[in-house]
């Protein structure tokens, strides 16, 4: 699991390693968290497992469109959250999760598959 997460901070994200900051990624790991914040060499990032990603996702396009929209959709119109999320998927995850900059990084530790985002 270390090793994973030291290839993946020094060869995708090009940054500093901090021992500190690797045990904070394993421990949340280890605890069985599957949507949690580390920061990294001073920036923050937040990574979502695979299993829980998609429900993630829907759940933000929903809060996104009705924060958007208050007042101006009524309450009885249904809306197809699965849809609209698959329809909004096309920018893939990051344009939704990486506040920052956008980007989607995907790491596999210990076996598992997360998506990565940098969110300041």
């Amino acid at each position: 699991m270390t090793r994973d997460i030291l290839e993946f901070i020094a060869n995708d994200l090009n940054l500093y390693i901090v021992r500190d900051e690797v045990r904070s990624i394993e421990h949340e790991i280890k605890t069985g968290e599957t949507d949690f914040t580390a920061d990294i060499d001073g920036e923050e990032y937040r990574f979502i497992h695979e299993i829980e990603i998609w429900d993630i996702y829907v759940d933000a396009i929903k809060e996104t469109v009705e924060e958007c929209y208050t007042g101006q959709l009524d309450w009885w119109i249904a809306i197809d959250w699965e849809e609209t999320a698959e329809n909004c998927l096309q920018d893939g995850y990051g344009h939704t999760f990486a506040t920052y900059d956008g980007v989607e990084h995907e790491v596999t530790i210990d076996g598992d598959l997360y998506h990565a985002f940098r969110i300041y």
